[in-house]
This record gives structure tokens, sequence and C-alpha cells, in this order.
């Protein structure tokens, strides 16, 4: 067991190396890399309590007491850096490490003025129920947690919405990996909630079990987010500065202050469908709304716009109808018959099965071995 932990903080060090080694690097590669060496003292704290070695080096009581209320916010922060369009971050993020700062030294602050004769006696006596502070103490370790999974998954929700106006592809940019990060951090919080319930109030699990639990999550989190998060690329690229517009605000009126109005809107439209046509850009299997936009010389927010107000679909949806459809007429035309599906998918200008087989059950309600058995094609 204290193999496993010491093996996940060595690999939460080294990740950050690769980090630094990664180019480009964007904001949110910084963040992650914080994130891995957080949890990476989490673990050394907690295999030096395991071996018995704590009283060897007692500050790593006081910092690493709190460490699980720095855990939430910097994956906060982690998810919002990695789905802004500017990929910028201000000081203001740096209030959400408060409590971690407050509580830490308070924590210190008893330490030098209360010191037991051991380690041992000073971490029973800052778990002390008993002690208000530590009982608020307590409570902020267990459920400061939960609040902020629940921004990261109101933010990865909200950037769905977000790749679906900008983008015709979800290949690397969905962050599938990072909900499936999110849901161990979910194991994480409510496995310190049950164990701190059954270990407090009753016999059911001895503490000791529900914290090897807890810290093996934070070691599967390690390696599983480590994997994923350095191969993950930048999103969203920086718009030119002549583009770069207040986005419209939600709701009935949303483009009632924009500078396009409804006849122009229309007239841009024609252009669109013709540019569509006649270039065929959805081939690209990585075509975005910045590339549309810069052909047409139209500023992104007008383009989306232009798709939304006229034909009430967004980004995606409007460029992957035309790739359905020439995947409909290729797999109709009997010399593509040698070809699989997902040979013609790739040449419409979809980029992976995954989505290619979702978006193609989106438009036709059938899958596309499903549509080419109906079509019954002649030898």
């Amino acid at each position: 067991m204290e193999l496993i932990f010491i093996v996940g903080a060595v690999q939460a060090f080294f990740l950050p190396l690769l980090i630094f080694n990664k180019k480009p690097r964007a904001t949110s590669d910084y963040v992650l890399a914080f994130w891995f060496v957080l949890m990476g003292l989490a673990l050394v704290a907690y295999y030096q309590e395991v071996l018995g070695k704590a009283s060897e080096f007692p500050i790593f009581l006081g910092l690493t007491t709190c460490i699980a209320m720095l855990l939430g916010p910097v994956a906060y922060i982690y998810v919002l850096s990695i789905t802004r369009k500017d990929q910028k971050l201000s000081s203001l993020h740096l209030l959400h490490t408060i409590p971690y700062i407050v509580f830490t030294v308070i924590v210190f602050f008893k330490l030098m003025v209360n010191k037991g004769d051991s380690v041992e006696e000073d971490r029973l006596m800052i778990e002390d129920p008993e002690i208000p502070v530590f009982m608020a103490l307590g409570l902020f370790r267990i459920f400061l947690g939960p609040v902020y999974l629940i921004l990261c998954l109101v933010l990865l929700k909200r950037h769905n919405r977000k790749i679906g106006e900008q983008f015709s592809y979800t290949d690397k940019i969905d962050l599938k990996w990072l909900w499936q990060v999110i849901w161990v951090m979910t194991i994480i919080w409510v496995t310190v909630v049950i164990t701190n319930i059954l270990g407090n109030f009753s016999e059911v699990i001895p503490m000791e079990w529900g914290d090897n639990l807890i810290y093996i999550v934070i070691t599967a989190a390690v390696f599983f987010g480590g994997f994923h998060g350095i191969k993950q690329q930048v999103i969203f690229s920086a718009q030119p500065r002549e583009f770069k517009e207040k986005e419209p605000q939600p709701g009935n009126a949303q483009y009632a202050k924009s500078s396009l109005k409804k006849d122009e809107s229309q007239e841009q439209l024609k252009r669109l469908l013709a540019f569509m046509e006649e270039e065929k850009p959805y081939l690209d299997g990585k075509l975005s709304l910045n590339q549309v936009a810069g052909n047409l010389k139209l500023s992104p927010n007008h383009l989306s716009q232009v798709i939304n107000e006229n034909l009430n679909r967004n980004f995606f949806d409007f460029v992957n109808s035309y790739r359905v459809e020439l995947v409909k007429e290729k797999l109709a035309d009997p010399a593509n018959k040698k070809f699989t599906i997902l040979a013609l998918a790739y040449e419409s200008g979809f980029s992976s099965k995954s989505s290619f087989n979702e978006v193609f059950k989106k438009f036709t309600e059938m899958t596309p071995s499903q549509y080419q058995k109906q079509l019954r094609i002649p030898d």
C-alpha cells in the first residue's frame, strides 16, 4: 500500500517537468502542473504518516493539513483557464486560496502556541472537533471540494455549448477526459464524506481505511489526469484584434444590440451558403468558425449570428449537415461500394469515428450501417 502512495507522489512531481517541456504551453498547463504538485505533497505527507515517520518532518503537518482546500479550487481554475477564449486569468482568482491560507495560518499558530510532545499529539489537537475553529476546519476540508466540483461541471457544460458555436468537430477539444477526472474527484469527496461520517460516529470503517481509499483515488487522478492533461491542446485560439467584440447576451433579444441588422444578416447568409457550396470548406476536418469568418471577412460573432438567426443552428450542426449529406451521396453511389463507411466519412470531412456516428445518427435517426442497408444499392 505504501508503495502505491510513493509511486503516485513521484509521478505527481515528475509530471510538471513534462508539462514545462511541452510546446506550446498555455496558462492551463501551469495550473495543471501546480495541481499535480499539490497532490504530490499530499501523497508524500500521507506516506510519511503511514510509515510513522511524520515526526521526522513535522512541517508537513502544518502545510498539508489544509491542502484539501486547494485541490478543488485549483481544479476549478484549471477548467476555467482551459475553457476561456482569451486563456487568461486574473489576480482575483487567487481569492479562491483564502480558506487554505487562513486555516493554514491558524494551524501554524496553534502548533507554535500549544505545541504537544509529539507530532501525533499535534495532529489530534488540530483535528479535535471540540475546538470550534478546528471543527470549522474539518467542515471546510470535507465540503469545500464538492462546491468546486459543481462549479467545474457547470463550466464544462458551458464549454460543450461553446464548442458547438465555434468548431465543426469535437475530437480532443470536448474535454471528455476532464469530465472523467471530475468524476474521479467526485469519488474522492464522496469517500471523504462517507469515511469521516462512518469513522467518527461508528466503527464500520476504521479511519485509516478511509484515508487509504482517499489517497488511492488521488493517486489514480494523478496517473489518469497526467496522461491526458499533458496531451491536451489549446482549444481556443486568440481572435484577431479587429474581430474582438462583446459577445451577445443570451435571451430572446440575443442580437438586438448587434451592429449586424436583420437584412444584412440575410445577405451574409447568401454569401455563406455560396461559399459552402463552391469552396466546400467542410472537407477540412478541423474547420472552425474563425476560419470561415476570415474567408468571408466577417467577425466570428457576426458569422455566428448569421447562422443562429437565420438557420436556428449552431456552427457545429451547420457544417456537419453538409458532411452528412455528402456521406449519404457517397453511400448511394455504387462506385463507392468497395470503400468502408468510415473511409467515406473521412473523405467527407469527419475527423473521428465516434463523432461521425453520433452526428450521422442525429441527422438521420439511423446509424450509418442502418442507412446503408436501407439503400439497397445494386451490385
